[in-house]
């Protein structure tokens, strides 16, 4: 079995069509045929199954395209981080769905002499953040653990060697456009908020309470899940929908559009950085963990 192989059976996977994804890899669709056959026969398994409307994975090569992700993504992320030698410096950042993030991110590029670097900033699912952080395909993750989730994920989180350390407890606020129907309220109550479409972060097949970015035991029969901040930011401002985080929202995109409310709940965030507990700490990680502290101890002393 080789790293081709297993990028080919993903690839096909992908287009569902074998004749689709050999023009993708700018290969002969009879080399890929080959390929496969040859990688089934290897595994005495059957990888895809044929259809009226082209190729489809059986439950076997379902399970067998999980571990050829692992395996191209860790053949991919080697021959980045050493495309530059060692003489280029790196931070990668895994985040949940937070400007408070790309705020520290924005102002460490700005604040850097490095000659070389490459710095990368990603936003993803929960599960995402602790499998990169896990696998070290970044450096350091973000995540906020709702505070009846703490024993629980905590446990999630040391038995895959990784650690987690809170910088600051914040309470959970409502996210609403600013001419929305109860923005006015002081403080905002679940029964306030049944009637209005609950938008949420998408957590795919990980959907699983501990998971969540949100608080999740509002009720109301008007559920939206969403991928990324961007859409978050306009379902927002174009409806009547709201969301619940943490009510931090430093970054200057807002523009003031979106406000956060308090909202009547005894739950909390423990908002820190999770770590690979056998990793050294590179300096340029340090110091995203520095500003991400004093960013912390920032809104503490603000209130």
């Amino acid at each position: 079995m080789t790293i081709q192989q297993c990028k080919y059976i993903l690839k096909i996977a992908e287009c569902g069509s074998f004749n689709e994804a050999a023009k993708q890899l700018f290969v002969a669709q009879s080399s890929l045929s080959v390929s496969v056959k040859s990688l089934e026969q290897e595994l005495n398994i059957r990888i895809f199954e044929r259809s009226g409307n082209g190729v489809y994975l059986t439950d076997e090569g379902t399970e067998f395209a999980r571990y050829a992700r692992q395996i191209a993504e860790q053949n991919d992320f080697i021959l980045s981080r050493y495309a530059e030698g060692e003489q280029c410096r790196r931070l990668y950042v895994s985040t949940q769905h937070y400007d408070f993030v790309a705020d520290i991110f924005a102002a460490m590029l700005n604040q850097t002499e490095e000659k070389c670097y490459r710095f990368s900033l990603r936003e993803m699912k929960t599960y995402d953040v602790i499998h990169e952080t896990e696998n070290a395909y970044c450096d350091i993750g973000i995540i906020a653990i709702k505070g009846n989730d703490c024993s629980v994920m905590e446990r999630y989180l040391s038995k895959r060697g990784v650690s987690f350390t809170p910088v600051l407890k914040a309470l959970p606020h409502v996210y609403l456009r600013r001419e929305h129907p109860v923005a006015g309220e002081r403080l905002i109550t679940a029964e306030q908020l049944k009637s209005y479409p609950y938008v949420s972060y998408e957590q795919g097949e990980h959907n699983i309470s501990f998971f969540t970015e949100e608080i999740t035991s509002i009720g109301g029969s008007k559920q939206v899940e969403i991928s990324d901040r961007a859409s978050l930011m306009n379902v927002l401002l174009a409806t009547d929908c709201y969301t619940i985080g943490t009510g931090i929202m430093p970054s200057m995109l807002n523009q003031g559009r979106i406000i956060s409310v308090p909202f009547e709940s005894d739950d909390y965030y423990r908002i820190g950085y999770i770590l690979r507990t056998d990793r050294t700490v590179s300096e340029l990680t340090e110091n995203f963990i520095t500003m991400l502290c004093s960013m912390a101890e920032e809104l503490e002393e603000n209130g």
